[in-house]
């Protein structure tokens, strides 16, 4: 099982006028802001706002501008505003054959782990139980919360029991991008219980420790994801809407 990696730099704030801490609070911040949309694709960071927003100085917001940049969520150009990385559907393509490769072979292993893993199956079945109480519910703010509450558990217990510590890292790169793309294909209500059943299977093969057929599942549940957002940014192309959001063409 691959365990959590924690940042353990120095705090010593005499011995350095970087404040790691306050770097990271910031980095930590703004990328939750893109992932949830609070900063959307295309849209011009300005220093002065982000100083603002977070309350810290520029040296901070300034790393921390760098770090997104490094993880693909931010441009940056000389003398110019950072700018939220846009959304092409071929990054979106890119991403998804990637996902395909890794999040199924992941899911083997952890059905495997479950095999001999009371705390493995337990997980799973908490997580299932979970999701059946919001099958076939009405769309509500509170229903897309509570889903969004139990997807985001499956992708964290999918990484926890994940043995194999290159795919974790894997997959745990790949979830700042997954993220934002997620609230694309949440925009479809009616695919949201759809989801919860192909989770709700998931969590049965994988406490069953049925590898391939949790695989199998995990594939088709990422070709209906990948259709709903192709579907989303296509509508916004032709309804004119986010355009600048958007790069469809990339």
């Amino acid at each position: 099982m691959c365990t959590d990696e924690k940042y353990t730099g120095s705090m010593d704030k005499e011995r350095s006028p970087r404040t790691p801490g306050k770097s990271d609070a910031v980095y930590l911040q703004l990328k939750s802001d893109i992932e949830d949309g609070v900063f959307l694709p295309g849209e011009t960071l300005p220093e002065i706002m982000l100083v603002e927003r977070t309350g810290a100085s520029r040296t901070p917001v300034r790393e921390a501008l760098r770090r997104l940049a490094a993880d693909g969520l931010v441009e940056i150009a000389p003398r110019r505003p950072a700018v939220v990385s846009r959304i092409s559907l071929r990054t979106v393509r890119e991403l998804f054959d990637f996902r395909r490769v890794v999040e199924p072979a992941a899911i083997r292993l952890v059905a495997q782990e479950a095999q001999d893993s009371t705390a493995v199956q337990e997980s799973f079945q908490a997580l299932k139980s979970d999701f059946e109480q919001i099958l076939n519910l009405d769309y509500s703010e509170g229903f897309a919360e509570k889903f969004r509450s139990n997807a985001r558990r499956f992708d964290d217990l999918l990484l926890q029991y994940t043995p194999n510590g290159h795919l974790g890292r894997s997959i745990s790169e790949l979830r700042t991008h997954t993220a934002r793309l997620k609230r694309i294909a949440h925009t479809d209500h009616q695919r949201l219980n759809e989801s919860i059943s192909e989770h709700i299977a998931m969590c049965e093969a994988i406490i069953d420790g049925q590898g391939q057929r949790a695989a199998a599942i995990l594939d088709e549940h990422l070709n209906h994801v990948d259709r709903a957002i192709f579907a989303a940014l296509l509508d916004q192309q032709e309804s004119g809407r986010s355009r600048s959001h958007v790069d469809l063409l990339g």
